[in-house]
């Protein structure tokens, strides 16, 4: 059996094949963060979740005094999901109620996300955290980030 020597490591062909093969396969099954987001000159740099679940217990929402308007890619998307059921405690019909009462607008990309949140006053935007951009900012909620431990908008 053929032998490659890489210093003190010594792999088989075998083995050196299965590496490869684990490094070429896109990692499944590991934990994302959603990131809520809004536009670089909001004031905003951090949510309570109970404050922001109370915001969109009605239509208009409203957090601090200030109507908000949450925006999202597909009610379908992964990131949209992880913020029904954790942050706003919705259903995914109870968001689709709030799509129709316009206290949530649905985009077709992460891109279209940011670019309403930069133009629509008071907006905060779901992404998947590798979207971040320079364009926006992204806002802790209940004290922590993506990425940090506890951070309560992982998914799968």
């Amino acid at each position: 059996m053929s032998r490659f020597n890489f210093g003190s490591l010594k792999l088989s062909v075998r083995n050196l094949a299965m590496l490869a093969l684990l490094a070429a396969t896109p990692l499944l099954g590991f934990a994302k963060d959603a990131a809520l987001v809004v536009a670089k000159n909001s004031k905003v740099t951090a949510i309570q979740s109970a404050a922001f679940m109370k915001a969109f217990k009605s239509a208009p929402a409203r957090l601090d005094g200030e109507e908000i308007v949450l925006v999202v890619k597909s009610l379908d998307a992964p990131e949209t999901k992880v913020v029904g059921s954790k942050l706003l405690v919705q259903t995914p019909e109870g968001l689709i109620e709030a799509a129709a009462k316009r206290t949530i607008i649905v985009v077709n990309s992460d891109d279209e996300v940011i670019k309403v949140v930069g133009t629509v006053p008071n907006a905060v935007g779901v992404v998947d955290v590798y979207s971040i951009t320079g364009a926006i900012k992204v806002v802790k909620v209940d004290g922590k980030l993506p990425l940090e431990p506890g951070y309560l908008l992982r998914y799968e």
